[in-house]
């Protein structure tokens, strides 16, 4: 089992009116062991539009139990959105699929909110076949990569803050690894060096995984996403950038 919850948390943040964050439970085609006749790649088992740190924790059980029954994994996207830019965008779409002479709208929202850009601007680097993250790379996308994260330091030289940065907001561990959740950067640069390192910048992170889908019992050390390299960092990345 990975429970990213109090992780995920961590990244929410409801500044507006309508703000949300798009939940998935999602039944993936690897995870299907039995149904061969299924040819999708991925089944959304259900959505939610999570509009409030205690809208999630109240629906968190139904998630998990979601996930359990269907041996299904939870998503969360941690880009937000705004139920005022999706209605406006929603009444675009609908006009012109009526006007093209397309009358069945299921699917209508889920379309607009697919397309839609976000509010948040936030990447996931998806690492497979690593569970401990790497301090190099955290390192290269901070100090390397614009714009360069800058440490503030008071008049004793104690860092005390970032005058720029950090970018690397979050580690959520994985089935098979772990996601970085980092703000924009120069991805150029980073593909000097990590040419081979996926950037998704529209995917959403796990929030969960059953335990009838994980079969080894990992991740022990890593289930709040704070061990690196065999050390634990503070629960949040800048506490740790400050002491290094």
């Amino acid at each position: 089992m990975i429970d990213n919850l109090n992780l995920i948390k961590e990244l929410l943040n409801f500044d507006k009116e309508g703000d949300f964050y798009m939940l998935y439970v999602l039944k993936r085609k690897k995870d299907q062991t039995t149904d061969k006749s299924n040819h999708q790649s991925v089944r959304t088992i259900k959505t939610y539009c999570i509009e409030s740190i205690d809208h999630l924790e109240k629906r968190y059980d139904e998630v998990k139990q979601l996930c359990e029954i269907f041996k299904a994994r939870a998503y969360i996207h941690v880009q937000k959105q705004n139920q005022k830019d999706v209605s406006l965008n929603m009444m675009v779409e609908l006009a012109q699929r009526i006007q093209n002479g397309q009358h069945n709208q299921k699917g209508l929202f889920d379309s607009v909110v697919g397309q839609l850009k976000t509010s948040e601007k936030r990447w996931i680097i998806d690492i497979d076949d690593s569970k401990v993250p790497s301090p190099m790379m955290i390192a290269f996308i901070e100090y390397e990569c614009r714009p360069i994260t800058v440490v503030k330091f008071d008049d004793a030289g104690i860092p005390i803050g970032h005058e720029v940065g950090p970018k690397v907001e979050a580690v959520i561990p994985t089935k098979n690894g772990h996601h970085l959740i980092t703000k924009r950067f120069d991805v150029m640069k980073f593909k000097e060096k990590y040419p081979n390192i996926d950037i998704q910048k529209k995917n959403p992170t796990l929030l969960y995984l059953p335990n009838s889908l994980d079969d080894t019992q990992e991740l022990e050390h890593l289930k709040d996403g704070n061990y690196i390299g065999g050390l634990t960092m503070p629960a949040k990345p800048s506490e740790w950038w400050n002491k290094i």
